[in-house]
């Protein structure tokens, strides 16, 4: 038993529980429909700018069959690209801006770069001290499922220690060993094979190994250490050692996936920008021969629609490339030990109403 120094009130092994299996971003991902994550994130850009272009090419088509776009009349086909075409120009600043705030972090002088490889190096060597590994991997996804691996190691070792805790003490441990064991190997298989550039490295911690972990492997800490043996508590002091290096790589490789995702956005939008302002160009110069040559209404309904999704694509590709990018700005935010107290509270709820 406890000594009242390290007393819990009844709640509070359900709390710490809580807090562990049902943190906000994991939460967040069970109530979420498979679809919208696949489109806010797992989805491959390139698909879903499709699916976009697509959306933008029925409505309108379905505008143009219904009649209230003259197509016949030069005019109003010509002004409706020019606006877009006009609004694709301010493209060019959105790009410089991209590749500025990109330049931003890769240049730097001798002892700026210095200091940052420094203090990479050092960072390693530490992951290589509590992983007990010689040399840490040098690929992001590997180096993440070494700390993942040694976090599930680590985790599978206090299972025995809540064998001598008397309940509810042994079931909030075993509890917070499971649960972490369990988004561990999910999170290590997710990482096999994955290769950094794409999605997959960063889509495998996203949501998981928050503040809500390490909080919890703490108050375990605090509240049983009267209970644990010395090695027990060394064993979850390396833990929560851990759980905060496996945060710090998490958003280290955040930063590094983000700086690749703005370099690739600002490249699609150049690639995609040139053809679709000397396309909308053509398009407004030739139009009126194109009515000719095309003879039916039906047509030019088909080509002013397939026209204006081309010219609009330059906003879809923003569009759906920003959409992943704020959603993991937004599903990374709890970075360090701080859980916010209305996750907390959430969490708490969102336990009381499964049981």
């Amino acid at each position: 038993m406890t000594t009242d120094a390290n007393a819990t009130d009844p709640d509070e092994g359900e709390r710490i529980d809580a807090v562990v299996s049902r943190s906000d971003l994991v939460h967040e991902r069970l109530r979420e429909s498979p679809v919208k994550r696949w489109f806010l994130l797992d989805g491959n850009r390139y698909v879903i700018t499709a699916l976009f272009s697509l959306i933008v090419f029925t409505a309108c088509a379905s505008i143009g069959v219904a009649g209230y776009i003259p197509v016949t009349d030069p005019a109003t086909a010509t002004t409706l690209v020019a606006a877009i075409v006009g609004g694709t120009l301010p493209f060019i600043t959105i790009v410089l801006a991209i590749n500025q705030l990109v330049l931003s972090q890769e240049l730097g002088w001798p002892g700026d770069l210095s200091d940052r490889f420094d203090q990479m190096a050092t960072y390693r060597r530490k992951v290589e001290s509590l992983t007990e590994t010689p040399v840490s991997p040098a690929a992001p996804a590997d180096f993440l499922q070494l700390l993942v691996d040694t976090v599930i190691d680590r985790t599978g070792r206090l299972d025995p220690a809540a064998g001598r805790l008397a309940d509810p003490d042994r079931a909030v441990v075993r509890e917070f060993v499971e649960a972490v064991e369990s988004e561990g190997e999910l999170v290590s298989a997710s990482l096999e094979g994955a290769d950094f550039g794409t999605f997959d490295t960063l889509s495998a911690v996203l949501g998981h190994f928050n503040g809500a972990h390490l909080y919890a492997a703490r108050k375990i800490r605090a509240h049983y250490a009267d209970d644990l043996s010395a090695d027990n508590l060394e064993t979850l002091d390396s833990l929560v050692e851990l759980l905060g290096q496996l945060a710090i790589a998490r958003q280290t490789f955040k930063t590094l996936y983000m700086q690749y995702e703005l370099a690739h956005l600002s490249k699609v939008l150049l690639v995609v920008g040139f053809p679709t302002l000397l396309g909308g160009g053509i398009f407004m110069m030739t139009y009126p021969t194109i009515i000719e040559t095309a003879g039916t209404p039906s047509m030019l309904v088909l080509i002013v629609s397939g026209v204006v999704t081309f010219v609009f694509l330059p906003f879809t590709v923003l569009v759906v490339y920003t959409f992943r990018i704020a959603s993991i700005a937004s599903r990374t935010a709890d970075f360090g030990p701080f859980v916010p107290r209305v996750d907390f509270e959430e969490a708490v709820a969102l336990r009381d109403d499964e049981e």
